[in-house]
């Protein structure tokens, strides 16, 4: 029998798998699968090559086995079929999370991947094992609108205002340069000759709003993980929905979130008046770009919280802000001149859970950040 015709008649046996014979196909994925993820990862999102496999399966295995919330029943997904092997994968991030007071391990699917017809019919099973009635809390950020729509099939929504990307342009020349050389690195070397900053003085002198306001008795001053923490955890309770971010899991989270360099550095602040602080604020720098992980504030001090970390940004000469929308924020945001917004992945969660869907369709749900992919790099540089 040829190739073909041996893996015709391969899919037709998948196919024709009985459930529940097909769910028992589906297990956790162990950390000696990690050679055929890493392979099947670069094959379905890096068809040009991985730039070092050795690296990539390396931080899999960080990202997928080292959080101290990890357990098999919050891990990632395989459908291993014995014939074909490994061809469908789904990796989860377990993470600690509170759920009207009670604790509550959270899966964050990162990629959804599948090879041929084979894949094709074991991702369908993992699917299945998915559905939002049968888990505690799933959450993606970074789906496809097909995606999204599997998540609405099985019982999930679509956070639309999280699936929206913010940016504050505060240098427009440069940032113009910025993004072009993000989109067509090959010309960087003639952008570099560009005169922008001459271009930018003129541009701020023409449009003053450009330059973020300044409020008085509005300051910000860097701290580090453990400060911004211990402000954070009072400013998330007033969410019904957040992440827990027990010291242990923080502090992995975060040491894995500043080896993203290709964001740049990650810096911790608060935001203080008078009073004390009432912000906290978590973002990369790369002495260009601030891209924003968090910022929690107190109910009513959005405003304030914004004006201060924008004013901060332009004291260093920033050339442009972003990060991801959140309901909380969406006012402060759109009070700020030069402010655009853009679709970034379709942010979708699950949950048997009433409480967690009634959250979300009153924007009282708080994930992003530490609690998303925007600190992983699988999006950057692996």
């Amino acid at each position: 029998m040829e190739g073909s015709q041996m893996r015709a008649a391969l899919n037709d046996h998948l196919a024709e798998v009985p459930e529940p014979m097909a769910a028992r196909l589906v297990r956790p994925m162990r950390q000696d699968d990690l050679p055929v993820i890493a392979g099947l990862f670069g094959r379905v999102f890096r068809p040009s090559g991985v730039r070092d496999a050795a690296a990539l399966e390396a931080y899999l295995g960080e990202l997928l086995f080292g959080s101290p919330s990890y357990s098999e029943a919050s891990g990632s997904l395989v459908h291993d079929h014995p014939c074909s092997g490994i061809k469908a994968a789904v990796l989860a991030i377990p993470m600690a999370f509170s759920v009207e007071g009670r604790p509550v391990t959270a899966r964050l699917l990162c990629s959804f991947m599948s090879e041929g017809r084979e894949g094709q019919s074991g991702a369908a099973r993992i699917a299945r094992c998915l559905r939002a009635s049968t888990q505690d809390l799933l959450l993606s950020d970074s789906a496809s609108p097909l995606s999204a729509s599997h998540w609405i099939a099985g019982g999930g929504q679509v956070l639309t205002t999280q699936s929206l990307a913010w940016r504050r342009v505060m240098r427009p020349a440069s940032a113009a340069r910025l993004i072009a050389g993000q989109s067509l690195p090959r010309l960087r070397p003639l952008l570099a000759l560009l005169p922008c900053g001459a271009v930018d003085a003129l541009a701020r002198r023409l449009k003053p709003a450009l330059i973020p306001e300044e409020r008085t008795g509005l300051g910000v001053e860097e701290t580090d993980a453990a400060g911004f923490l211990q402000a954070a955890r009072p400013l998330l309770a007033r969410f019904p929905v957040h992440p827990l971010w027990p010291d242990e899991e923080f502090a992995w989270l975060t040491g894995l979130a500043a080896r993203n360099l290709a964001l740049g550095t990650l810096r911790f602040a608060l935001a203080k008046d008078g009073k004390g602080s009432f912000a906290a604020l978590a973002w990369y720098s790369d002495g260009r770009r601030a891209t924003v992980l968090h910022l929690l504030t107190e109910e009513g001090r959005e405003l304030d919280a914004a004006a201060a970390m924008l004013a901060a940004f332009e004291a260093e000469g920033l050339t442009m802000a972003e990060g991801m929308a959140k309901p909380s924020l969406m006012r402060a945001l759109l009070s700020q001149r030069w402010i655009t917004f853009s679709p970034r992945g379709l942010f979708c969660i699950g949950s048997r859970f009433a409480g967690v869907n009634d959250a979300a369709r009153r924007g009282d749900l708080y994930a992003g950040g530490f609690a998303s992919e925007s600190w992983s790099r699988l999006l950057t540089d692996l």
